[in-house]
């Protein structure tokens, strides 16, 4: 990690443009966010750049899709900044899909950042204050990339502005998609390897599913897509330009944009309680409690109310409990 005496020069050169800086600042961010705590003004001072979430089961090649939108995007002169977000490994705890292998269209005005999410979250809280960086640093687009199997996690709707979902034929992902109900999140419906058999069958399945879907007027449309040669990229990005177009005259736009900031401020403040009450849980006063339920001397439900009241006592009175929280 960045010294703490160094990271104000690192922040001003990620904010001219360099990507090793940037990439440090994401670190820091990933490491200890509370250590950039006199930058936040700057760092999150907040940015216009559509955010698209893309989302799909593993292997639907939903990072080859986004490697020929990088390029269609920079094409027209945007500039795109990626966050690729896999599942963690269960023993290093790590990126498992090592997508920072798998997107290969960089250059100076594209960003890309590989980060794990682990069980318990959908989209880790890293990946959502790298994504609010990154827009403050004015990158045109800013596209996370969510590892959505089976049930595909609803959770991708309070961050982003316009939802991606990436289906492919053969593989049940047809039959998946209406039992899981992600009819319900997508903003534009992708069927991907559209050169595979069953793809039309798909494409068909999808358009009756979601006919009667309209979200203040805008109807997702389903798009035929090939990640190996890029047929049909170009039509995603109109469908999700015409998507932000039209999301910014009907205030949808303004609505999801208000929903992220609520959904940051009372989510990160939850991950902190959380940290703060299993900090809480190692103390002293906290395993009397606990080893008094495993002797049989109290009922769990009467030992977990005591150390409810007992948390919250302690962060009331600091002093006599729990440490501070890192906000003073």
């Amino acid at each position: 990690m960045v010294p703490a005496e160094d990271l104000g020069g690192v922040v001003e050169e990620a904010f001219k443009g360099d990507r090793v800086a940037i990439s440090k600042v994401i670190t820091a961010i990933e490491e200890d966010p509370w250590a950039l705590r006199s930058y936040f003004p700057k760092i999150f001072r907040g940015g216009d750049s559509v955010v698209i979430g893309i989302t799909g089961s593993p292997g639907v090649g939903k990072s080859s899709l986004i490697n020929h939108m990088i390029r269609a995007l920079r094409a027209r002169g945007d500039t795109v900044a990626v966050i690729a977000v896999d599942p963690a490994s269960p023993y290093s705890g790590g990126a498992f899909l090592g997508n920072r292998v798998r997107v290969r269209t960089l250059d100076e005005g594209t960003f890309f950042r590989s980060m794990s999410t682990p069980p318990e979250e959908s989209i880790p809280w890293k990946a959502v204050l790298a994504m609010e960086f990154l827009s403050s640093l004015g990158y045109s687009y800013v596209i996370i990339e969510h590892p959505g199997a089976g049930q595909v996690n609803v959770k991708i709707m309070d961050f982003v502005d316009v939802v991606v979902v990436v289906l492919q034929p053969l593989t049940g992902d047809d039959i998946q998609a209406l039992k899981a109900g992600i009819m319900e999140i997508g903003d534009i419906y992708v069927v991907n390897k559209s050169d595979l058999p069953q793809a039309q069958i798909l494409y068909m399945q999808l358009r009756m599913a979601i006919e009667d879907v309209e979200r203040r007027g805008w109807r997702p449309p389903v798009i035929m897509t090939n990640s190996i040669n890029g047929k049909g990229v170009e039509k995603l990005i109109e469908a999700i330009d015409s998507f932000i177009e039209h999301s910014s005259r009907s205030g949808l736009l303004s609505d999801r944009r208000r929903r992220r900031r609520i959904a940051e401020v009372t989510g990160i403040a939850q991950v902190m309680l959380r940290e703060e009450f299993a900090r809480f849980t190692r103390g002293s006063i906290a395993l009397e409690v606990i080893n008094k339920c495993l002797r049989g001397e109290v009922d769990f439900l009467t030992a977990s109310e005591t150390l409810y009241r007992m948390f919250i006592k302690s962060i009331c009175n600091p002093a006599n409990g729990a440490s501070n929280p890192k906000p003073d």
